[in-house]
């Protein structure tokens, strides 16, 4: 056997097992075509959706998982969200309030 041949036979399981495999999640995606990822603790989008045309929505919900209401800087700005009738609703829904 030669030295080259040896050392991919004694490489190949030791890649392996110190590569992760790529796994799927489990979840619904939301209008954003986002989810929250409880087991690592992120919100996260896996599709490019149509901007939202609601744009005088009460409480919207970025695709950073941020709410923001008129009060906002980034309110009138944002193009994809998640329409909600007020904070309160936005928040349940797992984003969290802005801070200026």
């Amino acid at each position: 056997m030669t030295p080259l041949l040896r050392l991919a036979l004694v490489s190949a399981p030791i890649l392996l097992i110190a590569c992760p495999a790529a796994e799927a999640h489990e979840g619904g995606l939301d209008r954003n075509g986002c989810h929250y990822d409880r087991s690592n603790g992120n919100y996260h989008c896996h599709k490019e959706v149509p901007p939202n045309p609601d744009t005088r929505a009460v409480a919207k919900k970025s695709r950073d998982n941020v709410c923001h209401d008129a009060s906002s800087p980034n309110y009138r700005q944002l193009r994809y969200f998640i329409s909600y009738r007020d904070m309160d609703a936005c928040l349940a829904s797992g984003g969290r309030e802005y801070r200026h």
